[in-house]
């Protein structure tokens, strides 16, 4: 090999390792994990990831609202959604599968009402994929394209984007939720 091609397939190499492996702004969150690094079982048989991840309040109705509906929560993870709204709320995805990326929902909890929520879904240029707009009050907070079709819900203390229409329904029925218009 070149010199010349030793330097470019070095430069390619250092580039993609600062590349995430998967791009798309509606990646289930967290991400898979290994045996080694999965979070600790709660008392309640909850694990969760980070094992340190504190328990925010209204947790409680979020799991009940899962079990309500038959979907017992297996895992409780930090959420990468916190900024969605347009400022930084507290955020937990929840999945009843025993591994991540299999189903579940983000659920941010709103400490005061945060005005009018509104979502437009739209066909992209991409084929079988959405661009997400989500506006509260008015202005454009959080814009984002992805081929994992997403169901939102809102309504007091909680706005959720879940990843499957039956934990969709569960979250809507247990925590009082709709549809937030377009």
């Amino acid at each position: 090999m070149t010199k010349r091609l030793v330097v470019v397939l070095s430069l390619v190499l250092v580039g993609a390792s600062c590349v995430p492996a998967e791009t798309s702004a509606y990646r289930r969150t967290p991400g898979p994990t290994s045996g080694a690094a999965a979070g600790s079982v709660a008392p309640g048989g909850i694990q969760r990831e980070p094992t340190d991840l504190p328990i925010l309040p209204g947790e409680d109705a979020v799991v009940s609202a899962f079990a309500r509906a038959g979907m017992p929560v297996r895992m409780i993870g930090a959420s990468k959604f916190e900024g969605t709204l347009g400022s930084v709320r507290p955020a937990r995805v929840f999945t009843a599968a025993t591994t991540w990326g299999a189903g579940g929902a983000d659920v941010l909890f709103l400490d005061e009402p945060i005005g009018d929520v509104r979502v437009c879904t739209t066909p992209s240029t991409i084929p079988r994929w959405t661009i997400n707009t989500i506006f509260v009050s008015g202005r454009q907070v959080d814009r984002s394209e992805g081929g994992q079709l997403v169901f939102f819900s809102v309504g007091q203390g909680y706005f959720v984007q879940a990843w499957d229409e039956k934990t969709s329904d569960a979250l809507r029925q247990g925590l009082g939720l709709d549809a937030p218009p377009c």
